[in-house]
């Protein structure tokens, strides 16, 4: 595998919309380690096309039960192979998703130490800050976050959200409005986008 520490042109990736983010985020883990632990695999039919067989079937009445009974195994994959970049990274995203932050939060470092422009590592190492919620760990996020901006300014409507967020956590509740209105300045009157900032700033400014 080539180093993942120099800066490539990442593939574009779609960070919106910010609602519903999570329940994306967990169908993704779900499959991610179903591929990663052999369980999925493709067969041809008798059509010629393909098809996903899965050991998973069982596992979608309980999911977080589900995802703390693969863990052990996914952490056996990664101390096998502890090279393997994304299989790192997706069990960083398991330990966050069970909430287990600080393990989480370490994986995260150690891949953005080595992979400092994968976009992607930062946000979820930023996001998994804010989770934590000490001062420190939220001023970290909003480094971060800007680190992320300027990798991919495209993500910047999600940047300014989540920094607003930060200061409303930090208790600067001026400081969060003033991120929102100033973002939601730039933003076109059609941007769909707008509403998320819109009920951001109603809901801070009744905090007032």
């Amino acid at each position: 595998m080539a180093s993942r520490g120099k800066k490539t042109k990442q593939p574009e990736r779609s960070y919106w919309p910010v609602v519903g983010i999570a329940a994306a985020v967990f169908v993704l883990l779900m499959f991610g380690i179903g591929y990663s632990l052999g369980w999925m695999q493709t067969d041809a039919t008798q059509e010629g096309e393909s098809k996903v067989q899965t050991g998973m079937s069982g596992a979608t009445n309980s999911p977080v039960a589900s995802l703390a009974d693969l863990l052990p195994r996914l952490e056996a994959k990664v101390a096998a192979d502890p090279g393997n970049f994304e299989q790192r990274l997706l069990l960083a995203q398991t330990y966050v998703e069970l909430g287990q932050s600080a393990k989480g939060v370490e994986q995260l470092r150690r891949l953005h130490k080595q992979a400092p422009h994968d976009n992607p590592t930062t946000i979820l190492l930023a996001t998994s800050l804010i989770q934590q919620g000490t001062q420190a760990d939220l001023r970290e996020s909003s480094k971060l976050l800007e680190e992320a901006l300027r990798e991919k300014p495209a993500v910047m409507p999600m940047v300014r959200l989540y920094q607003g967020d930060i200061q409303m956590k930090l208790g600067d509740v001026p400081g969060a409005v003033k991120i929102w209105k100033d973002y939601l300045g730039k933003m076109s009157s059609g941007d769909p986008r707008r509403a998320l900032f819109e009920e951001k700033i109603s809901q801070a400014s009744g905090q007032h």
